[in-house]
Parts: structure tokens; C-alpha cells; sequence
């Protein structure tokens, strides 16, 4: 599918009541073993964790704050205090990624993995959120607090179709937007809809939406991870993607000060090697 434009993200889609949901997400992630620096934290913090991956400053920039404040769209880390260079920042381990291993529903789509084969490669992880974004005991609901509001993502996709051609003519992204939509409904209507009826204790009704499927495909689009392969495995095909609370809301355009990195020593981390940036002064996703 084509990479879409990104747009500032808004609020989270899950209702966290009166509850703090930086503060639930960062006792969240002491409780899953997603490993934070000491100064990480909901006004000052320092350093993070990556779902199987290791994060550490490439410049001397701030302590970091997960925060909405000081930021390019949404929940970022925002640097307040200067930060040794190549400090940890954090370590995500395996199981606290979100994917279409890890969910509560991995074993079924370990077995119907073929049934589920598409072009994107997508479809099981996409079962995976919509399974898990209706389920009340979710283990990822406070990671869910801080995505975007889904109903307001503002990707090309769901543009009126007369301003994205008025808009971005001569870019070639209607066309691209064009042939995205037309392959998304063809994968909703001939495997994930069929595949969430014929599980109706699974899926409810609530989720066997094509807007919302819609709504997902934009944010795995925009926030997933891709674990690379190793270099005896360049010819398989590339892994699925995979969703990693911090990692997602670090910026990955722009001057990074953040470095991704995975080290081999870590089997339980995800093999995953990326820059993730910030403009120097915070590290937010766009």
C-alpha cells in the first residue's frame, strides 16, 4: 500500500474516565516489563524503552516528558533537561508488543494464517486491533489511551475525493489513495469480514466495520515497526508489522536525536534497527 501523508494526531480512542492516561500507561509499562528510564516520567523524563528494541540519545538533548504539551501532534517525549548522548531511554521487550502474535487471539490466527494471506500482509494484525480494541481486559487498553482519535485521522485516505485531487493533483498520491482504498475493501469484504462473522464471540458487532477498519489500516500505516530480516533471509518476504508502545510516540522525520537499536544480545527484544527524531528541543510522532 502507498506511505500517506501524515497529519497531526488528536486524542486517544479509548475513554480513560477521570484517569491520567500518560500516568496509566507509564504504570502500564512497569507492569509489562517495558523497561523506562528514571526520567521518564509525565513532566520531566529522560529516557525510554522500544517494543524489542533499544532507544538512545544521539545528542544531548533534554529530559524527556510524555506529554501533549511542546509537541508536533499529540503524545510525544518532550525534552525538559539536558540527557547524556547515548543514554538509555528505554527497552521494549517481545511480549509487550502488539501484534498478531502476541494478542489474545494469536493461536486462531496462527492456524487460519493461510486463510488470512492478502496482498498487504496486514490482516491478521489488523484482527489482532480490532479484537483487542473491543475487549474490556485488553492488556494493551492503556497503550490504546494514547493512539490518536481514530474518528479524526487525517491521512489523504479520508479526504473528500474532489479535494484530494484538487488538492494534491500532479503528485500522484490520488491515484496511489485510489488504489489503496480500492485493495482495502477488497480485503475486508473477501477476508476480514467473513473471518469476524464466522467468529462472532470474537469480533462484535461494534468492530465489523469497514470505516473502522478503514480508520486502523491508516494507523498501522502511520505508527507500525517493521522487524527487519536477517541478512541469510533477504529473499523471504518481509515481516509483519508490529505495533510498539513508546517507539510510536517518537518522531521518526526530521533531525533525529534518537536512536533506535536493537542488540542481538536481547533475544527477547525485537531485532528492529531505525532513527527515530525529534527537532532537537522534543521527540513527538507526526
Amino acid at each position: 500500500m502507498a506511505t500517506q501523508a501524515k497529519r497531526p494526531r488528536v486524542a486517544g480512542p479509548v475513554d480513560g474516565g477521570d484517569l491520567d492516561p500518560v500516568a496509566c500507561f507509564l504504570s502500564w509499562c512497569r507492569r509489562v516489563g517495558l523497561e523506562l528510564s528514571p526520567k521518564v516520567s509525565e513532566r520531566a523524563g529522560g529516557r525510554r524503552t522500544r517494543g524489542g528494541a533499544r532507544a538512545a540519545l544521539t545528542s544531548p538533548p533534554a529530559q524527556v516528558a510524555v506529554s501533549r504539551q511542546g509537541t508536533v501532534a499529540g503524545y510525544g517525549m518532550v525534552a525538559r533537561e539536558s540527557v547524556q548522548a547515548g543514554e538509555l531511554l528505554f527497552v521494549v521487550p517481545r511480549a509487550a508488543l502488539l501484534s498478531q502474535h502476541t494478542c489474545s487471539i494469536g493461536g486462531l490466527l496462527e492456524r487460519e494464517r493461510v486463510a488470512l494471506q492478502s496482498q498487504s500482509g496486514w490482516v491478521p494484525l489488523l484482527l489482532a486491533l480490532l479484537h483487542e480494541l473491543q475487549a474490556p481486559a485488553s492488556r494493551w487498553r492503556p497503550y490504546f489511551a494514547l493512539w490518536p482519535e481514530l474518528g479524526r485521522l487525517e491521512h489523504p485516505m479520508f479526504w473528500p475525493e474532489e479535494e484530494r485531487r484538487c488538492l494534491l493533483q500532479g503528485t500522484g498520491v490520488p491515484e496511489a489513495v485510489e488504489k489503496d482504498l480500492a485493495n482495502i475493501r477488497s480485503e475486508y469484504q473477501s477476508i476480514v469480514l467473513p473471518f469476524m462473522e464466522a467468529h462472532p464471540d470474537l469480533f462484535s458487532l461494534r468492530v465489523r466495520s469497514l470505516e473502522l477498519y478503514h480508520q486502523l489500516v491508516a494507523l498501522v500505516m502511520a505508527y507500525s515497526f517493521q522487524e527487519p530480516l536477517e541478512e541469510e533471509e533477504d529473499e523471504k518476504e518481509p515481516n509483519s508489522p508490529v505495533m510498539v508502545p513508546a517507539a510510536d510516540i517518537l518522531n521518526h522525520l526530521a533531525n533525529h536525536n534518537a536512536n533506535l537499536e536493537y542488540s542481538a544480545a536481547w533475544p527477547q527484544l525485537l531485532p528492529f534497527t531505525s532513527e527515530l527524531s525529534s527537532d532537537g528541543s522534543h521527540s513527538a510522532h507526526s
